[in-house]
């Protein structure tokens, strides 16, 4: 009897941490291949992995924890980039009736959930998202999230800006999101105390069937008058496997649109193979066309 109890113990210590704590490994892995119209014999290779770490606690009392560890290696521009620590995640996260908050290293807002919108073909190293105006990975990042009303969620997060000696001159969002059946619409307003320059953005996505049509407009002050304004309009369709991708970019900063079509084929829930041409009226710019292949764990 003795005997059981003590094998009856055991087990539950043992098993007590997987009724608390689930941790999960995710990511993916690219290589692409891209070729430009100025020299049909120079393609060039790139590679992407990423690998995040993930895990939940439940606290009790409709309390729970949760972590996220993100690191990343990408080479497709022939440099490598993001594999530091520097430019990883690594985030906590306390969430309740309350909303929830996260503090640490991540991606604001503008750019993780809008500007990110632009991506919507099958490529990481060709898309028409537009980065260049915002704040990327940030330390000392603060961020809470309301709770559902009824489909509309707001928050409000600051940043360190380590653009600025010390990282003492915040980088501040108000952002919120509504979704509605196919409907989603988020709006955000971005202030840098350093460069006093305001970002203005909102994004809308609407599915219907096999359809998904995105809009994603970006208005960025510069801390002067003079405004720089990025538009962006595409549409995915999904046949079975296949999905077809198209899209449009016009920025003042070029004057001009960026178009890309983008063609999928998934071999299996995880593994894909893709085509993605790039047409970048920019001045000096070239096309570009690449072939890939990417698996997801």
């Amino acid at each position: 009897m003795k005997k059981t109890i003590i094998a009856a113990s055991i087990a539950a210590l043992v098993a007590a941490p997987a009724a608390f704590a689930e941790v999960k490994i995710s990511g993916q892995i690219n290589q692409e291949f891209t070729n430009g119209d100025d020299n049909d014999k120079d393609m060039k290779s790139g590679s992407n992995v990423d690998v995040v770490f993930s895990g939940s606690e439940d606290l009790g009392n409709g309390l729970k924890a949760s972590f996220k560890i993100h690191r990343f290696y990408d080479d497709g521009d022939g440099s490598s980039t993001g594999d530091t620590d520097k430019s990883a995640d690594n985030s906590i996260s306390l969430s309740g009736d309350f909303g929830s908050v996260k503090v640490g290293r991540f991606e604001p807002y503008t750019v993780a959930s809008i500007s990110s919108m632009m991506n919507i073909d099958a490529s990481e190293d060709l898309d028409l998202e537009e980065t260049s105006y915002s704040h990327a990975r940030t330390e000392g990042g603060m961020q809470y999230v309301s709770p559902n009303f009824s489909g509309l969620t707001v928050g409000i997060e600051q940043f360190a800006d380590e653009s600025v000696t010390g990282n003492d001159t915040p980088v501040q969002t108000m952002f919120a999101q509504y979704s509605n059946a196919g409907l989603t619409v988020k709006v955000a307003q971005e202030k840098d105390d350093a460069t006093a320059a305001t970002t203005n953005s909102i994004a809308a996505t609407y599915a219907m069937g096999d359809f998904k049509f995105t809009a994603v407009s970006i208005d960025d002050d510069n801390g002067t008058s003079a405004d720089i304004t990025t538009n962006m309009f595409g549409a995915t369709y999904t046949m079975g496997a296949n999905q077809i991708a198209v899209g449009v970019r016009d920025s003042d900063t070029a004057n001009n649109d960026d178009k890309i079509v983008s063609l999928k084929h998934s071999l299996s829930k995880q593994t894909s193979v893709y085509l993605v041409h790039l047409d970048d009226d920019s001045t000096g710019a070239n096309d570009l066309t690449l072939m890939g292949v990417k698996h997801s764990f």
